[in-house]
């Protein structure tokens, strides 16, 4: 057990709080003794008081009661009391003192006036005993003036409560380590969900991402911390899986060109070749290198955009000359295929100017690419729902239902051996999907005989 654990901390603290609630307990239970002894004791003087003054007040003669001493001892009841009674000019009537202590010089009440507790007094003796005095005038046969002193020796009373306080230690102390081992028990029998917990994602590893913990039978206050941790595996698990096809699809994609590189090189250096054949399979081999540039370009750039480091420069664009500008831009290649090219944008748009182009370049790119020749691609805007969709449509081959949710993936391709020179390698589409996601925008797309229509969707404001 280390002393850092979360059970040793909180039954430490919970050993403390007990001890602290007990001691509050103990100390509220030890003043209400010590108050109760002290009012009895003081209730007890005042008896004796008045039952000495009626003594002497119906007594034939002071001789009388001094021949009769063993009934004030028997009155006193025990050896911490004392009792002294004396007449006007100091001598002594009575004189009951076991511990012979020299008593200090008292205020007597008067004999008309009934005692009261706040006439007691306390006074620390010279061996260190405190004692309790009361002292009061009295009438004596023939009415005499008398004064009398009565005390008791409070040891008694302090031995009683040391003893009470001294068990009230004992019993914090032994409530704090009883507290401290229960909760302990139960704190460590109380998490015992997160150590199975524990051993469950110890159990997880690269090969059972899809596995999840456990939400049954688990406290209440684990259910979201579960839950969570759930929702982080799948992420994980997705993005897991993301990157192992990633992977596989580069592979792929590069092993391409790489080949033709490989055979176009082994062909030229298996005999002598002229300096034209050598230049044309150099020009083939640019082609090649261009393809995994363009191929490593736009995975730098998706992997920017992935991690958030492009800063957005976001400013009101007028579409009209955005769609102006890439119809210039398009116009040659798409005479080349005999298609036009119409721009139907308008209005304003907070965006940033550079990514946008790229995005509407590329899902033009692909428009011209895929366009039947003769017709038309459009580029147009339509608001709906607090959404701005810029749309590219063309009229083309249909895209079957089944690629429709794969074509924004990375190196998918609806039909691979239309591959051309000057394609993205299977990009294009997931870098628009990584710009929409930098802008916090949508991505849709739909095809049916109408034509093709690649949509960028825009929150409005």
């Amino acid at each position: 057990m280390r002393s850092n654990s979360i059970a040793f901390r909180l039954a430490l603290a919970f050993a403390a709080v007990c001890a602290l609630v007990l001691s509050v307990i103990g100390v509220f239970l030890y003043r209400s003794l010590a108050s109760e002894i002290a009012y009895r004791d003081d209730l007890a003087l005042l008896g004796r008081l008045e039952q000495v003054r009626a003594l002497l007040a119906d007594s034939d003669s002071l001789g009388a009661l001094q021949a009769r001493p063993r009934l004030y001892q028997n009155m006193l009841g025990n050896q911490d009391s004392l009792l002294r009674v004396t007449r006007a000019d100091g001598s002594t009537v009575i004189g009951i003192n076991p511990r012979q202590q020299k008593l200090p010089a008292l205020d007597a009440i008067a004999p008309e006036r009934a005692p009261q507790r706040s006439d007691v007094i306390t006074w620390q003796a010279p061996d260190g005993a405190a004692v309790a005095l009361l002292s009061g005038q009295a009438r004596g046969p023939s009415g005499e003036a008398l004064t009398v002193v009565a005390g008791k020796v409070l040891s008694e009373r302090e031995q009683m409560l040391a003893s009470y306080r001294m068990q009230l230690y004992l019993a914090v102390s032994l409530g704090a380590l009883l507290a401290f081992a229960l909760g302990l028990m139960l704190l460590r029998r109380g998490l015992r969900p997160l150590r199975q917990l524990s051993e469950a994602v110890r159990g997880i590893d690269l090969r059972s991402l899809d596995q999840r913990l456990p939400a049954a039978g688990i406290p209440a206050e684990l259910h979201e911390p579960v839950h969570a941790l759930n929702g982080m595996l799948t992420r994980l698990d997705d993005g897991f899986q993301r990157l192992s096809q990633f992977s596989a699809d580069l592979a792929h994609e590069i092993r391409t060109p790489l080949h033709n590189l490989l055979g176009s090189n082994g062909l030229a250096l298996n005999q002598p070749r002229s300096a034209a054949e050598y230049q044309e399979v150099l020009a083939s081999n640019m082609e090649e290198f261009e393809r995994l540039k363009r191929m490593a370009e736009n995975l730098m750039f998706l992997a920017r955009a992935e991690q958030a480091e492009r800063a957005l420069d976001v400013r009101v664009l007028d579409l009209a000359s955005v769609g102006d500008e890439l119809c210039d831009y398009f116009e040659a290649l798409a005479d080349d295929r005999d298609i036009g090219l119409q721009n139907a944008l308008s209005g304003e748009l907070l965006a940033d100017q550079m990514l946008l182009q790229r995005a509407l370049g590329n899902l033009l790119a692909n428009a011209v690419r895929h366009a039947d020749a003769g017709s038309v691609i459009t580029l147009q805007r339509r608001d709906d729902s607090g959404m701005c969709w810029l749309e590219v449509h063309n009229v083309g081959p249909i895209i079957a239902p089944q690629h429709l949710g794969k074509v924004f993936d990375r190196f998918y391709r609806v039909d691979p051996s239309r591959a051309e020179p000057g394609d993205s390698g299977g990009l294009g589409l997931a870098i628009v999907s990584s710009i929409m996601g930098l802008h916090g925008g949508r991505v849709r797309v739909s095809s049916d005989q109408t034509g093709t229509v690649f949509g960028l969707g825009f929150v409005l404001d």
